[in-house]
């Protein structure tokens, strides 16, 4: 796993803590993106608010691994987010693996 991300900062008598963030998908900051979604914490789980791509250009597999891992460095338990298929929306919890609390599995065998 790579290093987290702190989603607390102290500067002076203030902390900062990351409750929004807005993703853009493109190569070099300041260049026109292909997609936008913004993202907002709460405690240990993360919700992809809105997710927009240009015309016929959908998430991919790729853009699913690069929140799950950003969520990941945030130290985030889950992701939530809606997936629109034939025009319903279903909605989707991702459990981020490596930072939930689990108790190992202990399976008796005669």
């Amino acid at each position: 796993m790579n290093s987290s991300i702190s989603r607390f900062t102290c500067i002076g008598d203030w902390i900062f803590e990351v409750k929004m963030v807005r993703a853009l998908r493109v190569k070099k900051y300041g260049e026109p993106y292909t997609a936008v979604a913004t993202l907002t914490a709460n405690g240990e789980h993360m919700y992809v608010d809105t997710q927009m791509t240009r015309e016929k250009d959908e998430f991919s597999r790729k853009d699913f691994a690069a929140f799950y891992n950003f969520c990941q460095q945030l130290e985030m338990k889950s992701f939530n987010y809606d997936k629109m298929k034939n025009g319903t929306r279903h909605p989707r919890t991702v459990d981020i693996v490596e930072n939930l609390d689990t108790k190992p599995i202990i399976r008796l065998v005669k």
